[in-house]
């Protein structure tokens, strides 16, 4: 089925606010209500299993317990243990592979695109606070960028400048690391949970890298 591009856009945030909610320390119940009200409304759209399957994510969550939720959250993304240690933070990733300078200059980057829209993190992401480059925020950043977006479509505006800074953001800040990050989180055996979260996220940034820097974008 094809979308319009405003309904492609609603789709595509809800996917990576979605995402990003589900990588967040859902502790607090209201934190935990939300996310599962969020998968429920998310699967019942009717997207394509081939882009991402939301329904298999549904299932494995919200058939489990929030104490295995948290446990294996807390094993695989907070003790920094393991033979690869799996923090989801792009500046402490890229010091592991390249370096201080790289890491700062990648770390430097991402606060200026939060800049860039005024985003306040803590309203955003609520009591726990991730780190400015940490894959919550990230991806709760693309979701800014496509409902600026969907504003800027809404009032029949030019969405060249925006489609460029998801673009930008997209190539540099999430397609550079987190899919090499979620394939060594499926290939730890801690992750069970989390195993499926990352293939189905890992599916959707491989449509998304079409859609934004295919042929013809």
């Amino acid at each position: 089925m094809s979308l319009s591009t405003l309904d492609q856009a609603s789709l595509r945030f809800l996917l990576y606010d979605l995402f990003s909610t589900l990588f967040y320390y859902n502790f607090h119940e209201e934190d935990y209500t939300k996310m599962r009200e969020k998968l429920e409304k998310v699967s019942s759209l009717g997207i394509d299993k081939d882009a991402v399957d939301v329904g298999r994510i549904k299932d494995v969550v919200l058939n489990s317990a929030k104490s295995e939720l948290l446990i294996e959250y807390s094993t695989l993304f907070l003790t920094g243990l393991g033979v690869k240690p799996l923090t989801p933070v792009e500046s402490k990733r890229f010091f592991s592979l390249m370096g201080e300078k790289v890491a700062s200059f990648r770390y430097n980057d991402i606060l200026r695109f939060l800049r860039s829209r005024n985003v306040r993190l803590n309203y955003m992401l609520g009591e726990f606070q991730p780190e400015p480059d940490n894959i919550v925020t990230i991806l709760a950043f693309m979701s800014v960028l496509i409902k600026e977006e969907i504003t800027i479509l809404q009032k029949g505006g030019d969405i060249y400048k925006n489609r460029a800074d998801q673009r930008n953001f997209f190539t540099t800040h999430i397609y550079s690391w987190i899919p090499d990050w979620a394939n060594d989180v499926i290939n730890d055996k801690r992750a069970n949970i989390y195993r499926v979260v990352c293939e189905e996220l890992r599916k959707w940034l491989e449509v998304e890298r079409e859609y934004l820097i295919g042929e013809g974008n």
